[in-house]
């Protein structure tokens, strides 16, 4: 970015400000996304990324682009908490730990393709035209809105019988369809205005939201810091600067075995399991980065690093799915995706600190693993519902069902296949 004439320190603010743009973008998505449907939001949280991260490359000078990166960072929040809500939802419930974090891996894939993209285009259409290029991303909103289903909780507080049928039709062929029936939520309360963020902070909903954002602020703070400095501080210890590029690329290709694993694990054993195995793994990994000679050792502690905190990353948001219900569950977990993106924002300043006053490489990486243990007591803290162990068990919680008129409450014909959460 010579020919803007900036800094080590405007880039550095380049940076942080799509992450602080996405602290507000998830708690107006999540919000917006009960109130008036998952799929419109997610169309819009799309097309508001794409259009402003491709129109970085038209920018002129310091300010605009940091304008265009902070509301591309509001759009990117709309994105990854509604696609999970969605996955979450129309997954079957044996599987869905494993299906809704692999869609949260997508991330992963993205930055992996971006970084291959980048090294083969740079040298001939220069940073401009690659980001210019983004701008095809936008073929996804057609795709999407054509085959995208909405959330159900939206679909029967707008009495939007049509779609219902068609959707049940889909996932059982055997469901019968009658244009007088009337479709109801089983366990999930419907407000006519969704959800509301202050339903999130009182009741039984206050201490699972602030130990799953506490989890989720230290899970991103030590992924995005490790990734920021440890190429820098591997060279500060006298490896080569290869070698220290090399930690980050196979911290993203632990991901592409962990998040799989950790849901298939969460399947069987639950959530809470998997994290109290996962952060010692984490916290000891990277001590040790600091520690160990050879660089091959440092290099597999790296792998395990990325394994553990990429995978519990990518669980957090379908937990947090499991825990809230349907007609709050995009709130809830833009709010959760809000505070965790905080950490980003300051692990990598304080560890620049560190790296300035002088602080040794071992004490720094030490600091990065210490969250993994606040993050730990987090998930322990977290008070599971009845819909979370039903989740696990079956899977059958707030299935929409087919209510005739002249029937009680009580009798409601499910189909037997269709079991979103």
């Amino acid at each position: 970015m010579h020919d803007m004439a900036m800094g080590p320190a405007e880039a550095g603010f380049l940076a942080s400000i799509g992450h602080i743009g996405a602290v507000g973008g998830a708690v107006l998505f999540g919000v917006a996304a009960d109130a008036v449907g998952r799929k419109r939001m997610l169309l819009v949280g799309i097309t508001v990324f794409t259009v402003f991260t491709a129109a970085c490359g038209l920018a002129q000078g310091f300010v605009d682009f940091a304008v265009y990166r902070f509301i591309a960072g509001v759009g990117l929040a709309g994105i990854v908490p509604i696609a999970v809500a969605l996955v979450l939802e129309y997954t079957p419930g044996r599987r869905k730990a494993m299906v809704s974090s692999m869609s949260y891996m997508g991330i992963a894939v993205g930055v992996l393709l971006s970084a291959l993209l980048s090294i083969a285009f740079l040298a001939t259409v220069g940073w401009r035209g690659i980001l210019l290029g983004t701008a095809g991303c936008i073929l996804l909103v057609p795709v999407a809105m054509r085959w995208l289903p909405e959330s159900m909780s939206v679909l029967v507080k707008q009495g939007r019988k049509d779609p219902i049928r068609r959707i049940l039709k889909r996932v059982d062929a055997a469901f019968e369809t009658n244009e007088q029936d009337d479709y109801v939520l089983d366990g999930a309360s419907v407000s006519a205005s969704g959800g509301r963020m202050r339903d999130l902070f009182k009741g039984p909903h206050a201490r699972n939201t602030m130990c799953l954002g506490t989890a989720l602020f230290c899970l991103m703070l030590i992924a995005v810091t490790l990734t920021t400095w440890v190429a820098q501080l591997m060279v500060q210890r006298g490896f080569a600067l290869a070698t220290g590029i090399t930690f980050i690329l196979v911290f993203s290709l632990s991901n592409f075995i962990s998040t799989p694993l950790a849901g298939w694990l969460s399947d069987r054993v639950g959530y809470k399991k998997v994290f109290a195995v996962y952060m010692p793994v984490l916290f000891v990994a990277i001590s040790l980065i600091g520690v160990v000679q050879a660089p091959g050792t440092a290099l597999v502690c790296m792998f395990f690093a990325g394994f553990a905190v990429m995978g519990a990353t990518c669980l957090l948001l379908p937990y947090a799915g499991s825990l809230y219900p349907m007609a709050l569950r995009s709130t809830a977990m833009g709010a959760v995706y809000a505070i965790g993106r905080i950490g980003p924002i300051v692990g990598p300043a304080i560890a620049g600190v560190l790296l300035a006053a002088g602080a040794g490489v071992p004490v720094i990486l030490l600091g990065i693993a210490a969250p993994s243990l606040a993050a730990l007591a987090a998930f322990l803290l977290v008070e599971d519902t009845p819909r979370a162990a039903e989740a696990l068990s079956e899977g059958a919680e707030d299935r929409p069902g087919r209510q005739p008129p002249s029937a009680p409450a009580s009798s409601q014909v499910f189909p037997s296949s269709y079991h979103p959460q």
